[in-house]
């Protein structure tokens, strides 16, 4: 999981469906990209960076958890 993305978005309040619908993808697509069943494109890592967290690095907001590498 992308513990530090999970964070940013509950500190802005922006819910699974805002940004679902932002990079075009069904909310349990999300989730999965969310959970590594499926990757996040860089295309939509710099969407979701640039529309809703532009003071944040992609590699702040896509550093997967429990130390493992950047997505």
């Amino acid at each position: 999981m992308f513990i530090n993305l999970k964070i940013e978005m509950m500190k802005k309040g922006i819910t699974v469906k805002a940004l679902s619908e932002k990079i075009g993808v069904s909310s349990k697509t999300y989730s999965n990209k969310m959970n590594g069943s499926s990757e996040f494109t860089r295309k939509e890592m710099y969407t979701i960076r640039d529309e809703f967290f532009p003071d944040k690095s992609i590699e702040y907001l896509f550093t997967l958890d429990s130390g493992q590498k950047t997505a």
